[in-house]
């Protein structure tokens, strides 16, 4: 009888043995299948990578240090190009361009007050003027034009100060209409070295400043 009994306690522990197995087995292959889960999103740290946009932008964003002036604007529409900070700009060159349209710098210490046209008033501005045509390579003679005199830098417009006008304007790939806009130029002593932008590409503008330059 005790014999008997052995026998059977010895094959229930040996079942129980088997079932535990059997389960610390099953429970080992499924921690080994379980797929390993990415952190959330929200967790993660991406970086943008640095474009030419960006860089451009934050170029724009320099301010030189040093005294500097605002250049007055009487350009009206849409910033369509800017230079970067510390550019230099020399004489018959576009400071910025408004509607594709450049603004550019001339040599004068007189303010552009007005548009210059044929028959308009005379004045010092229109010598100015005149002066930075023949400067730039735009004073043309007799065969060209067939007025029998060369451009004369004097306070007075004549039909050939309007056809220098236009070899100028279509130099800089625009319509020739023989007339330079208050907005078209802005006369400085000096070439300038732009310190400070205060205004950013595709803005609409209506007078102002656009940019600051370095002075001495």
């Amino acid at each position: 009888m005790k014999k008997t009994l052995t026998i059977i306690l010895i094959a229930l522990l040996s079942a129980a043995c088997l079932v535990t197995i059997i389960i610390g087995l099953s429970g080992s292959t499924k921690k080994a299948a379980s797929p390993e889960i990415a952190a959330p999103l929200s967790s993660r740290i991406i970086e943008a990578p640095e474009d030419g946009a960006q860089a451009a932008a934050e170029a724009q964003d320099v301010i030189l240090a040093g005294p500097s002036q605002r250049l007055n604007n009487a350009a009206v529409g849409t910033i369509t190009w800017l230079p970067n900070p510390g550019d230099f700009i020399e004489f018959g060159t576009a400071l910025y361009a408004v509607d594709s349209k450049p603004v550019i710098l001339m040599k004068g210490s007189l303010p552009m007050h007005r548009d210059i046209a044929y028959k308009i008033s005379d004045g010092p501005d229109v010598a100015q003027l005149e002066r930075n045509l023949v400067d730039l390579g735009h004073a043309l003679d007799e065969a060209e034009t067939s007025d029998p005199t060369d451009l004369t830098v004097d306070h007075h417009v004549t039909p050939l100060t309007v056809s220098s006008i236009r070899s100028w304007q279509l130099s800089l790939g625009l319509t020739s209409t023989g007339i330079v806009g208050q907005g078209d130029v802005i006369f400085r002593p000096e070439v300038v070295q732009v310190s400070e932008l205060h205004v950013r590409r595709g803005q609409i503008i209506d007078g102002g400043s656009v940019l600051s330059v370095l002075i001495n």
